[in-house]
């Protein structure tokens, strides 16, 4: 039986381990690098905010960037939500864009309203596809009465959904608008018997 005593255990143990670290952190390193490489697409909007009185258009630049020498082709489209009558419309965006190395492309959204359109924060979304990678960006469109018409937020500007509340012989229409809150209470039509 073969015996060691504990200075050659000792040795051994003092070169494992710096061999361990060195080689783990070396893995570490390659994963980074390789991650840091990876080509890629961002997409950008600007601004990213709007606000606009109903009836009044506005424009956002959208941008569509190559990242760490991403070369071909994103898939392009674009939505507006909630999707109601008279809601905001927006120009057609291209259908896609091909991107060389190191390259940006620009172009217009055009948002319109009518006077019609209902007062909301709508979220309009364009979103690229290239392989299997997908990006999105997202331009918030307040329409609200006092809203600048060049399409700036204004500071006090906070509209929050047309919120109805239905109670008994009272319909109660809550907006909240860049001025404050309005509260606007009308008598219901239904009439109601006491109960028994």
């Amino acid at each position: 039986m073969q015996s060691f005593n504990s200075s050659q255990w000792n040795r051994k143990s003092i070169l494992t381990i710096p061999i361990s670290v060195v080689i783990l952190t070396s893995l570490m390193m390659a994963t980074t690098v390789v991650h840091a490489q990876s080509p890629d697409f961002a997409l950008a909007s600007t601004p990213s905010g709007l606000c606009v009185n109903p009836g009044v258009n506005a424009v956002a630049v959208i941008s569509v960037q190559s990242v760490n020498g991403f070369t071909g082709t994103v898939n392009l489209a674009s939505s507006v939500d909630p999707a109601v009558g008279n809601g905001p419309t927006i120009s057609s965006t291209p259908s896609s864009e091909t991107l060389a190395a190191g390259q940006s492309v620009n172009f217009d959204l055009a948002i319109s309203t009518t006077t019609s359109t209902p007062l909301y924060t709508y979220t309009i979304s364009v979103s690229g596809l290239s392989g299997a990678t997908f990006h999105q960006t997202t331009v918030q469109l307040t329409v609200a009465a006092g809203c600048s018409v060049g399409g700036v937020v204004l500071p006090t500007a906070g509209l929050a959904p047309t919120i109805s509340y239905i109670v008994p012989g009272l319909i109660i229409v809550g907006l909240i608008g860049a001025v404050g809150a309005a509260l606007v209470i009308r008598m219901s039509s239904r009439k109601f018997s006491p109960n028994p």
